[in-house]
């Protein structure tokens, strides 16, 4: 198949503006209906890929997807919105990791933090002894350091003595304690200052603003100290990713977030908003592709009444079907979807609530498939660096800009089993209640019970799209 006949490739701002090699125009667009037309086609599978791809990797995935769907008698749609999220976070990661004052600073937190949670106990001591350097940089050197620290083996192991298992009243005195005690690890050590001093840092002050440039001793360890207290908040709340994840994310959120990749990721999610937008007053290329797309769509299915339409997305593709339900809604009330399967969505829960879980009108069936919690956390995202999948980096940093911590997101189990602390709002326990009361969740990995359309083996974030239960599973259920 040729691109044109099937990939609509959205620009700048989802617009038809050129962005890459290959440019979708609206006489693209045209000819795929008119061919729709001559064809008589009666079912129509519209995929959307994820949102870590450039366009060369959402090209090559269109057409590996639609070779699926023809075989399964779908005739493919398949958009291409490439973001090159992940190329952004590997280079600023690699720029962060090479500083020596981000390594200081990463043992120095791990140092305290162990003491502090409690995790001292694991390493035999259980008397507020510190982690020795030699003990952190062995850990450091893993590819999954202090893998085993998790409040699961608090639970199971106690806690050292000088352990915190509950905040005070007054939080401002931990606070306090917490920046006194580092300045005992800190001052002491002239390199870490001079680095301090030397090293131009990207600060996020609260109240939504960052300020950029160089900062005394004192007002950095002010900074260690707040990363410190929200290491131990989350997990003293269970809203924690792990011991070494967490001090991850709270270092990028309060001296580097401007750097990693949220805006990217912000910008990506404006986009799949975007391309649905109206098209009134707008003309040639600057009008929106996925707007002009999906009118045509619907135009089709009230000529042709026996017309079934489905929705396919992978990870970020959620987040482009949510919003593209919510365009359809404004357009067409009375525009009934066949089938929508989601593979390791990376939309939020509250998005889902919305657009699915209250809408359940606007389609006929609903499929999903995603790990099980214990391979979404081997999932390791960066190696030493960032030690949980990409759906737990989403939830722990690149939501919201970086405001948010452990943003619930809808392919993370930990987010939709109705469990403790996620089962605190009405969104969750519906959404829970949607998922596992029917025959609409698959986690991953599914075992030789698991019926025809349920079964899923993919056991890392973007192997979805790639493993064979999981295609066949689509295409079952496409078919049923």
């Amino acid at each position: 198949m040729e691109a044109k006949n099937f990939i609509i490739n959205t620009g700048p701002g989802g617009t038809f503006r050129s962005s890459g090699s290959y440019q979708t125009l609206p006489e693209h667009i045209d000819k795929i209906f008119e061919r729709f037309d001559n064809d008589k086609v009666d079912e129509i599978s519209i995929y959307f890929h994820g949102g870590l791809v450039n366009e060369k990797s959402g090209t090559e995935t269109a057409f590996k997807m639609a070779k699926h769907f023809l075989d399964a008698g779908q005739i493919p749609i398949c958009f291409v919105w490439e973001t090159g999220l992940m190329e952004t976070i590997s280079t600023n990661i690699g720029k962060i990791t090479d500083t020596k004052l981000f390594n200081k600073l990463i043992k120095v937190l791990v140092k305290k933090l162990s003491e502090k949670l409690g995790f001292d106990l694991l390493e035999g001591r259980g008397t507020g002894n510190l982690l020795t350097d030699e003990e952190i940089e062995l850990e450091l050197s893993k590819p999954v350091p202090f893998e085993s620290y998790s409040n699961e083996q608090l639970a199971t192991s106690g806690r050292g003595v000088q352990a915190i298992d509950r905040l005070p009243d007054n939080e401002n005195i931990l606070l306090q304690s917490l920046e006194l005690e580092f300045r005992y690890l800190i001052e002491p050590d002239f390199e870490f200052v001079r680095l301090i001093s030397e090293t131009r840092l990207t600060i996020d002050n609260g109240q939504q603003e960052q300020s950029r440039g160089i900062i005394s001793s004192m007002a950095f360890i002010k900074h260690v100290a707040v990363i410190a207290f929200k290491v131990i908040k989350r997990f003293i709340k269970k809203r924690d990713h792990g011991f070494y994840p967490t001090i991850i994310e709270e270092v990028l959120r309060k001296l580097h977030i401007a750097e990693l990749g949220s805006w990217v990721w912000s910008n990506m999610k404006v986009k799949s908003s975007d391309m649905w937008n109206d098209n009134q007053d707008l003309s040639g290329l600057n009008r929106f592709a996925g707007r002009y797309f999906l009118e045509k769509l619907i135009d089709y299915g009230k000529e042709h009444n026996d017309v079934k339409v489905n929705l396919i997305g992978h990870s970020a593709g959620a987040i482009a079907i949510c919003n593209l339900l919510n365009a359809t809604a404004s357009i067409d009330k009375e525009f009934v979807y066949s089938k929508i399967v989601f593979m390791a969505p990376a939309c939020r829960v509250d998005l889902f609530h919305k657009e699915v879980v209250l809408n359940k009108a606007m389609f006929q069936e609903f499929r999903m498939y995603t790990m099980y919690d214990e391979f979404e956390i081997k999932d390791n995202l960066v190696p030493y660096f960032y030690t949980r999948s990409l759906l737990y980096l989403v939830s722990g940093i690149l939501e919201d800009e970086g405001k948010e911590y452990d943003s619930y997101i809808l392919g993370l189990e930990r987010h939709i089993d109705g469990q403790s602390p996620y089962n605190s709002s009405q969104e969750l326990l519906e959404t829970h209640d949607f998922l596992y009361k029917t025959k609409t969740l698959a986690l991953s990995v599914t075992d030789s019970t698991a019926p025809k359309g349920l079964k899923t083996k993919s056991i890392t974030h973007g192997g979805f799209d790639d493993d064979d239960d999981t295609v066949e599973s689509i295409m079952y259920f496409l078919n049923e």
